[in-house]
């Protein structure tokens, strides 16, 4: 039988994201029970759901903190900076680096992550073995590898722009995915919006970015019902300015958090939750549901993860609010969204897994 663990204290409940005192009731991998009388708990403090990071390109792991270059001159294949240092790259120092960063997730209440992943079936295949079932991981093809090679590597297809390889080629792609119920995602509007319209035509499951969306963008996405994940931080990086989160919002389309290339930005999605809210929506809550069941609609991990309800997966983060930064909020999820930090962490627990803080074993 599962060992039982009962986490009590204010929780962030449900896919409203209702702030309510109670506890939650772990059995194994699952939240068994979730009740609204005071408990007291093996742990205390306050209950969030854990974060999903919904883009994110691990494997540059191992070449952080480059210089400031043009956008292009950086990412863009098969001759930008990151290509040239993965390709030079051994396969036990790609893996190196995105442990690093796996690390960093777990340290900063990440249970998981959407990564578009480079070199192939073999990328894909490398991530699977490091991440397990902790990434949806979207492929690309590579020289030698077939459709299928990508597809059956992983959970489907991350493109990183439809002016990057000739019309047939994308569509096949995109046809071949469909038909194996695999996830399309790309990145549209980055850099300018001359692949927007060609990139909602293909209908992906998600757009990326979205920074240079204009008014006809906006409607025409949010008539497909197609989802948005935005990463301003990375947008800051790169110079190409912000995306339109709070018109996208308005517009009805579902919008998720990201924080794109770990080679420009660590993967802390409180950093990238405090940017989405202070920044654009004024909307803390929303905030939250960015990087949480928004995320999760577009993994389509809807059912088990992205919010606290009993049998889902048992995926927490357990603030400590008698921490200084805790002290005097006068709303706990705002001060989750705002200025939290990790350290702020008493415990992550990642499918019924409990890791506690470094903050609080010391």
């Amino acid at each position: 039988m599962p060992r039982e663990l009962t986490v009590s204290g204010p929780i962030i409940y449900g896919d409203d994201l209702e702030l309510r005192e109670g506890y939650v009731i772990v059995s194994g991998r699952t939240i068994k029970e979730v009740g609204f009388d005071r408990s007291d708990g093996d742990i205390t403090g306050l209950i969030c759901p854990a974060f999903i990071n919904a883009h994110t390109h691990v494997g540059d792991s191992l070449a952080k903190d480059l210089p400031y270059l043009p956008l292009a001159e950086l990412v863009a294949p098969p001759d930008g900076l990151k290509h040239r240092i993965l390709n030079a790259a051994s396969r036990g120092e790609v893996a190196d680096g995105i442990g690093t960063t796996l690390g960093e997730m777990r340290r900063t209440g990440t249970c998981h992550f959407i990564d578009f992943r480079e070199n192939g079936a073999a990328g894909a295949k490398l991530l699977r073995e490091l991440a397990g079932e902790k990434a949806t991981v979207l492929g690309r093809l590579a020289p030698g590898d077939t459709i299928g090679d990508v597809l059956d590597a992983g959970d489907g297809i991350g493109i990183s722009s439809c002016a990057d390889m000739p019309g047939d080629v994308l569509r096949a792609i995109v046809e071949s995915a469909k038909k194996s119920r695999k996830i399309v995602g790309i990145h549209a509007g980055e850099l300018n919006r001359k692949d927007i319209k060609k990139a909602i035509d293909i209908m992906p499951d998600f757009l990326v970015h979205m920074t240079q969306a204009i008014a006809p963008d906006i409607r025409r996405a949010a008539g497909e019902g197609l989802p948005v994940v935005v990463c301003p931080r990375s947008n800051a990086m790169t110079g190409v300015g912000m995306p339109p989160v709070k018109k996208m919002r308005e517009a009805g389309i579902l919008l998720a958090l990201g924080t794109d290339n770990v080679m420009l930005n660590g993967p802390d999605m409180l950093r990238e939750m405090e940017w989405a809210s202070k920044l654009f929506l004024h909307d803390d809550a929303y905030a939250l549901k960015m990087a949480t069941l928004n995320a999760a609609k577009v993994a389509r991990l809807d059912g088990s993860k992205g919010s606290i309800l009993p049998g889902k997966d048992a995926d927490l983060i357990v603030f400590d609010v008698g921490s200084d930064t805790f002290k005097c909020s006068k709303n706990l999820l705002s001060t989750v969204v705002r200025r939290a930090r990790p350290d702020d962490m008493s415990y992550f627990i990642d499918e019924g897994n409990v890791w506690q803080s470094y903050s609080r074993r010391s």
